[in-house]
């Protein structure tokens, strides 16, 4: 979908881009195709290529492809992007190559409090143990349909559980 199109739920504190990169179609001759030789010094610029997103659903996070489990059962919002900080760049650029993990609220209080449009934490998994069975199915799923593999199974439950004890208690160690 075009930019223009995406539906980023408002989220308090995170802004989207409001300018894009664009990459543009570039001639340098006739031989740099087939030999890498540059024979038109400066290229012909011409028409920028389409620049498009991918659809979010309503938490922001992206609708297609093969969902991890972090993303099937989440706890936050996972972006591709992320805009500069006021100390590294223009805080409306996007900084290339680097994503963005915006918790949920913890509780439905600090939903309201903050006007989070996201459902909490709280209101989605009755505790640690409920989140992390429906991880385990969510992976399980993803092993029978041959994307992940068996083995990997233990390590998506201990990084899971362990960003649910970051975002719930700010620890990183259960």
């Amino acid at each position: 979908m075009s930019p223009e199109n995406l539906d980023f739920p408002a989220i308090p504190g995170v802004d989207s881009a409001t300018r894009i990169h664009k990459a543009y179609r570039a001639d340098y001759g006739d031989k740099f195709r087939s030999d890498g030789i540059v024979t038109q010094e400066p290229p012909e610029i011409g028409p920028a290529y389409p620049t498009m997103v991918p659809a979010v659903d309503e938490d922001g996070n992206e609708k297609a492809g093969i969902r991890l489990p972090e993303h099937t059962v989440p706890l936050a919002t996972y972006t591709g992007w992320n805009l500069f900080n006021v100390s590294s760049g223009p805080t409306h650029v996007l900084s290339s190559m680097q994503g963005s993990f915006i918790p949920f609220p913890r509780t439905e209080t600090e939903r309201k409090r903050t006007g989070d449009p996201r459902t909490s934490i709280e209101k989605r998994y009755a505790n640690r143990e409920h989140y992390l069975g429906l991880v385990a199915s969510a992976a399980l799923e993803l092993i029978r349909e041959g994307y992940l593999l068996g083995e990997d199974l233990p390590a998506i439950l201990r990084q899971a559980g362990a960003h649910w004890d970051y975002i719930m208690t700010g620890s990183t160690t259960r």
